[in-house]
């Protein structure tokens, strides 16, 4: 059976669940054609700003959108 290709891209967001403030959540498609905000695949909206080096260092990987994301590629 031949494996989907998903577009998608992670991005530091903030997200009160955080103690940093920012969390790292998956976006479905390009980050370049996407607004000032989006749906994750978690199912929450978030704004999408331009996070700096440390936030992307210091900011947790959201686990719902990635068990989602492992999901599909099984």
């Amino acid at each position: 059976m031949p494996q989907i290709e998903l577009r998608y891209f992670w991005l530091p967001v903030p997200d009160e669940t955080s103690d940093y403030g920012l969390v790292r959540h998956a976006f479905a498609g390009s980050r370049l054609d996407k607004g000032p905000a989006d749906d994750s695949f978690c199912g929450d909206t978030y704004a999408l700003a331009t996070p700096s080096e440390v936030d992307w260092i210091r900011a947790p990987t959201c686990q719902d959108c990635n068990a989602l994301l492992k999901e599909l590629k099984e």
